[in-house]
């Protein structure tokens, strides 16, 4: 055999820090930081509309946001997500009863959000929105250079393999979570949680009328604290906690005109959810 041929069926050896080593081991997960971490897309707005809080109010809640989006069309680069609302809870009661396990309520949840998705796009429709399912979310530089706005379904499509859930059977991922790992998995400049209320309080105001509004607090004061009950999904604070790109989350009151425009140029109107920093 030639040298010539001798070369040619050597083996190529390709020099990886990993060569050799378990993906789960310890040492090896902590060597595995990136210093210099690049953001998909630094420009984008996440929007997410709460599905109970807007949607399910009608036209009287829904039209006065549509006219506020619009307007911050050509400002900002922005993508709207659609949580689902009273029928997502309607469905889980269904399958809880039919004794589903949690990786089939998560297939069960993300179609109910669908529906709310597809009848804000049918709204926005002629204002340049466009329907964007998850298998086309590398589509999203291309509608938002075009000044589209994407309409999103934010519950993460984990289904069957969506992991047990610490306390009952309701799948943690849920469309909060979905919305801030977009924000976070893009780089996203904001995330910006459009809800009924003004945004998070010390204890339910529905239930005490002493309740306190919040204006600005760290992820990790809510981890540590006894909150009885949180405006958005725990899951969402933990991974704030540990976030990369995007470092903190606006929550507003939708119903009030103009919320949303103080949140997309960083103000704060409502409350503020932030990653204190070591």
């Amino acid at each position: 055999m030639s040298n010539k041929n001798k070369k040619a069926s050597n083996r190529i050896h390709l020099d990886s820090r990993f060569t050799r080593e378990s993906l789960v081991d310890r040492k090896v997960l902590s060597d595995s930081e990136v210093i210099n971490e690049i953001a998909i897309l630094p420009y984008l707005d996440v929007i997410s509309i709460g599905g109970s809080s807007i949607i399910d109010k009608g036209k009287s809640a829904v039209f006065p946001l549509i006219e506020e989006l619009v307007a911050l069309k050509g400002q900002f680069k922005f993508a709207v997500g659609v949580t689902g609302g009273v029928r997502v809870k309607h469905a889980m009661a269904i399958g809880l009863d039919f004794g589903l396990p949690v990786g089939g309520l998560a297939m069960i949840v993300g179609a109910n959000e669908e529906q709310n998705a597809n009848m804000l796009y049918s709204l926005m429709a002629k204002h340049g929105a466009v329907r964007v399912p998850k298998d086309d979310y590398a589509d999203l530089p291309h509608y938002l250079v075009d000044e589209m706005i994407p309409i999103l379904t934010l519950n993460p499509p984990h289904h069957y393999w969506e992991k047990p859930p610490k306390k009952g059977v309701l799948p943690e991922s849920g469309a909060d979570f979905g919305a801030y790992m977009t924000a976070e998995g893009m780089g996203a400049r904001s995330m910006i949680f459009v809800k009924d209320q003004d945004g998070l309080f010390d204890k339910d105001p529905a239930k005490n009328e002493d309740a306190k509004l919040i204006k600005r607090i760290s992820a990790q004061e809510i981890l540590e604290g006894d909150f009885e009950d949180l405006i958005i999904d725990r899951l969402a604070i933990e991974m704030l906690a540990k976030a990369r790109h995007l470092k903190e989350i606006h929550i507003v009151n939708g119903l009030k005109p103009g919320n949303i425009t103080k949140a997309i140029n960083g103000k704060n109107g409502g409350t503020i959810i932030y990653k204190k920093e070591d």
